[in-house]
């Protein structure tokens, strides 16, 4: 597994999307899954991709998930303690340490966290 999840796994089952929701709601701003349409300068947004992973007998066994968090904040806001808050939040979710990239341009702040977690593959369809 990736991140901390092994001190985790026991403690209930949080859906990927809960998992970031949860750790980034603390910061008071929106956090959205993909799209946000509200009208707040400064917000969250998520995406992520997966991976079939740790085959057996033909059948995956996890789905890593390559998560993006988006922040968004207005060009004179100052973000760099919300950076590292940031990680840290994502980190104590149980995702790996964020990696960042700064997509700043002249309409705003743009930090995009990127990290990743696993959880077990529901080849049999039990939720």
């Amino acid at each position: 597994m990736v991140g901390d999840q092994g001190a985790k796994e026991g403690a209930g089952t949080m859906s990927v999307d809960e998992k970031i929701r949860t750790a980034l709601l603390v910061f008071g701003d929106p956090v959205e899954n993909a799209v946000y349409h509200g009208t707040a300068k400064q917000y969250y947004s998520f995406n992520y991709d997966t991976i079939a992973t740790d085959f057996g007998d033909d059948a995956p066994q996890h789905e890593r998930y390559l998560v993006q968090v988006h922040f968004f904040a207005p060009l004179n806001a100052k973000i760099t303690n919300r950076i590292k808050q940031t990680k840290r939040a994502l980190y104590a979710a149980g995702l790996t340490w964020p990696d960042t990239v700064n997509d700043s341009d002249d309409s705003g702040r743009h930090i995009i966290f990127e990290c990743e977690t696993a959880e077990g593959a529901d080849i049999d369809g039990n939720d």
